[in-house]
């Protein structure tokens, strides 16, 4: 048994078990010159270095890159409700000025948030509504003509035309009033003048031509049935008022 193990051993002797990758390839020893090069590239002085390395500005925190000024997060709400007005979305275009004014610290910037917000709200027949924003940008603005003319516009269409007159002229002459003067804008202002005034003298005169109890209301005419029921009044010399009731009709005789 001895003799076949020593033959064994003998024949595997002569091969190599490199085909089979189990021993590691030695690495080629480089010059010792070579190797002192590349560690002086490596390790050079701090001196030498400033030359090369740019300082970056350090990176600015998480809370920070959250934080946004009050100022310019008016502006983006601002500017982001007027591009969703324009994209005829106005719902959106509301919600985003309704919060612009939550950070908008300046009468100047609040009164042109509102101006906005009472066309839209004029776009979406919402009258009445047009009509509150509009005075709470002339109570911010009371000198823009833009504030005064929007007012007047929503006035016209919720049926105030007297008033919608005097905001039309307050507006005509803040407009003359600019500097420098919008030649086109100022003829707007004129033109719509006219046609508020125009508007006012005709039902003021329906109003002194006829003895009907109807009246002009957003444009239509409305018809009261309450006068043909209503008691008559009438009143002594001291203003006391005196209602005369229908009088009963007389029984019937058989």
């Amino acid at each position: 048994i001895c003799t076949i193990m020593q033959e064994a051993g003998a024949a595997n002797a002569g091969f190599s078990v490199e085909a089979f990758g189990w021993q590691a390839a030695r690495k080629r020893l480089r010059p010792a010159p070579e190797v002192h090069e590349e560690l002086g590239a490596a390790f050079r002085r701090e001196e030498e270095l400033d030359e090369e390395v740019l300082e970056e500005a350090p990176a600015p925190s998480r809370l920070k890159r959250q934080l946004e000024d009050t100022e310019a997060k008016c502006k983006r709400l601002t500017s982001e409700g007027a591009f969703l007005a324009q994209a005829s979305r106005y719902a959106e275009a509301l919600q985003h000025w309704e919060q612009a004014l939550l950070f908008a610290e300046k009468d100047f910037d609040r009164g042109a948030i509102l101006e906005q917000m009472a066309q839209v709200l004029l776009i979406l027949d919402r009258e009445f509504d047009a009509v509150r924003a509009a005075e709470l940008s002339v109570e911010s603005r009371p000198l823009w003509y833009a504030a005064h003319l929007t007012l007047g516009r929503a006035l016209l269409s919720f049926g105030e035309v007297q008033r919608a007159v005097g905001e039309m002229r307050r507006a005509s002459e803040l407009v003359s009033q600019e500097a420098p003067v919008d030649q086109d804008e100022a003829e707007t202002v004129r033109l719509e003048l006219l046609d508020a005034e125009r508007l006012w003298e005709e039902t003021s005169e329906r109003a002194r031509g006829t003895t009907s109890r109807e009246v002009i209301v957003n444009g239509r005419v409305v018809q009261s049935r309450f006068w043909e029921t209503a008691p008559k009044v009438t009143y002594d010399e001291f203003g006391r008022p005196t209602t005369h009731l229908p009088e009963e009709p007389a029984p019937r005789t058989a």
